[in-house]
């Protein structure tokens, strides 16, 4: 049996964008009387079918990361890193979350940043690189950069994860490699289309 996660533990479900504090306590308090050692009887261990008992350590955790605005922005990382590994991953109350889970990022494509085309023609390495900018809610103009060397390299995804430079906010820029071996074909099927209309 896999792990359980914090949410799991304290019956929460993380796709909930209001997880107030209030809401998060509560479950904790539910979940240390649901699995409390002196409240479990002997008839929950015959019934496979009951709800698994958590230690107070575990609900301790729980309660500890997901209260802690930092901890749990960690923790929701670490779920989606597990969710990409696995295509499929148990979050709470039981129900599947999809590889495409994500909290707190914005998803874009690439077409909606501003392209800024290299302009020192190789003398500075710096600005050499075709480069696109996204302003953030931050307050940065240009809080969210991506090279075309940063494109290419994450290529045979077809997408790019991008941190703000001034703050923690995340970025998926979603796009689209055009391969220039098919460019190449499809311009040489119209030229030939275009030399048999002449004959």
């Amino acid at each position: 049996m896999s792990q359980p996660t914090l949410y799991e533990v304290l019956s929460l479900s993380p796709t909930t964008s209001d997880l107030t504090p209030a809401l998060i306590k509560q479950a904790y308090r539910r979940a240390l009387l649901t699995h409390h050692p002196d409240k479990s009887s002997s008839s929950s261990t015959s019934n496979p079918k009951k709800k698994p008992l958590y230690t107070i350590d575990q609900i301790s955790l729980a309660y500890t990361t997901l209260s802690s605005p930092s901890l749990r922005t960690q923790y929701d990382a670490s779920l989606r890193l597990a969710s990409r590994a696995h295509p499929t991953t148990t979050l709470g109350k039981g129900s599947t979350v999809d590889q495409d889970f994500q909290t707190g990022i914005d998803t874009i494509d690439l077409d909606d940043m501003v392209f800024v085309p290299s302009t020192s023609n190789g003398k500075d390495k710096d600005n050499d690189k075709d480069t696109w900018y996204r302003s953030c809610r931050c307050g940065n103009e240009r809080g969210f950069a991506l090279t075309e060397e940063d494109l290419e390299e994450n290529a045979d995804l077809g997408e790019v994860l991008v941190q703000c430079a001034d703050c923690t906010i995340w970025l998926r820029v979603c796009y689209v490699v055009a391969e220039e071996e098919e460019e190449e074909e499809e311009e040489e099927e119209d030229d030939s289309d275009e030399e048999k209309r002449k004959r």
